[in-house]
């Protein structure tokens, strides 16, 4: 039989080992719900990388779309371009290698900063996931729920009994994430970061010797974290404001998810699409019926282009559309697409010719001056190679194999029906004098 000093020796015993219940008090549910949200916004980083690159990548494919047509079914086959129109053209080339170029740089740090949001992300829903699963019904619980231990429906980011989270994002999305502005709402959240006031043997809010349940009879050397370091176990106390990162983190940027949040807000920037490209594009689309001015800053094209502010009228803008829309019309089929492509590169060599005439004119010369540039053949060619290749020949001075056949002369009829020579590797053509300026192809 036992006696009453072994009885509660045997007790204390007890208790110190297994942990007196006097701080082991659980997490409120409206904190964890706003932990969930947390989380919940982090992993739509990378779906709203995903989107923002194809969308990018579509507005300059588009863009790029957008000027073939415009030298194909808009642009006067006599090569009468106003200034309006070739400021388009130069516009929409401008945009689209710009958009092109925000890929190229942006993509590495997009990519990595939606690796980094997902982590944390995980990383915090772990501490709402374990915590939700240490519990026994109706008596000792982590996350006090709306009656006793909270149920899967009462959170946000845990679908079932065994605390697994809502499924990924399968597609991408146009919703930008507010990571901080989560972290925002978790910081004020007053006292429903204060543990609960009933004693429900939660031991993973501490670390001593008394109440944590991480060390069996024994403390923690230091607090145990969770979700990244958002909360951190107590010390013969139970949790309090002060448990949480936001106590000492103003903002996320200070917190241990900065490299999401900040990297986040520089992607946002650099992946934001062009204002101007965006009503370019209004161009090619099917339902715009009402037209505004369309207002080109000086100097936003090239560098000294254009001059002076130019306004394309809305009108004008809804005829460029109109024929556009009948050309794409007539070419919706893959063979007549190809033929378009095929039929702007022509109209590229049509107003390039022109433009040299124009150049030749400006500079006061007889006739158009092409210049043959044949040197590449002869290029990155090795000794061996060079001496058999004709037009080149192994210069020893330089150690490098150089070209050695002299331009063709051409010639080229001028107005006067006088014929003057052209420097050409091609055949002679005929250009004739025209009082046609295409500033935008003297960039």
């Amino acid at each position: 039989m036992w006696s009453l000093v072994a009885l509660i020796t045997a007790i204390a015993i007890s208790n110190a080992q297994h942990g007196e219940s006097t701080h082991k008090k659980p997490l409120k549910l409206a904190a964890m719900q706003k932990v969930c949200h947390l989380s919940l916004e982090m992993t739509k980083v990378p779906a709203y990388v995903a989107n923002r690159l194809q969308q990018l990548g579509r507005e300059a494919a588009e863009l790029q779309q957008l000027q073939q047509i415009l030298l194909t079914a808009v642009l006067p086959t006599d090569g009468a371009v106003d200034e309006e129109m070739a400021t388009l053209l130069l516009l929409a080339d401008k945009l689209g290698v710009e958009t092109a170029r925000k890929i190229q740089s942006a993509a590495e740090k997009a990519v990595l900063t939606g690796g980094r949001c997902g982590f944390y992300a995980g990383r915090v829903h772990e501490f709402v996931s374990v915590f939700f699963q240490s519990k026994t019904s109706g008596s000792n619980y982590c996350i006090k729920g709306s009656s006793d231990e909270a149920e899967a429906r009462e959170l946000d980011c845990i679908t079932d009994a065994s605390g697994a989270s809502p499924p990924l994002l399968k597609s991408s999305t146009s919703e930008q994430p507010d990571v901080a502005g989560k972290y925002a709402i978790l910081k004020e959240a007053g006292a429903d970061l204060v543990a609960e006031s009933t004693e429900k043997d939660c031991g993973l809010t501490n670390h001593d010797a008394t109440d944590g349940g991480y060390i069996y009879a024994g403390a923690a050397t230091r607090p145990i974290h969770w979700g990244g370091g958002l909360f951190k176990t107590a010390s013969g106390a139970a949790a309090s404001a002060a448990s949480w990162q936001t106590a000492t983190a103003p903002t996320i940027d200070n917190s241990t998810y900065q490299e999401c949040s900040k990297h986040l807000a520089e992607i946002v920037a650099q992946l934001k699409s062009a204002e101007q490209a965006d009503k370019l594009l209004l161009l090619l689309g099917t339902d715009q019926s009402t037209w505004q001015d369309l207002k080109i800053p000086a100097r936003s094209v090239a560098d000294k282009y254009p001059e002076k502010e130019i306004t394309v009228k809305g009108d004008k803008l809804k005829s460029i559309h109109e024929a556009i829309q009948k050309f794409k019309q007539a070419n919706s089929e893959a063979n007549k697409a190809e033929q378009a492509v095929a039929a702007a590169a022509l109209s590229r060599i049509a107003l390039i010719k022109t433009a040299c005439q124009l150049a030749a004119l400006l500079a006061g010369n007889e006739g158009c001056q092409v210049t043959k540039a044949e040197a590449a053949k002869c290029e990155d060619k090795k000794q061996a190679e060079c001496g058999t290749t004709k037009g080149c020949e192994w210069n020893k001075t330089e150690e490098k194999c150089k070209i050695t056949e002299k331009p063709q002369k051409a010639d080229v009829t001028k107005e006067d029906g006088k014929t003057t020579t052209n420097t050409t590797a091609s055949n002679s053509f005929v250009i004739k004098k025209a009082p046609l300026l295409l500033a935008f192809l003297f960039f």
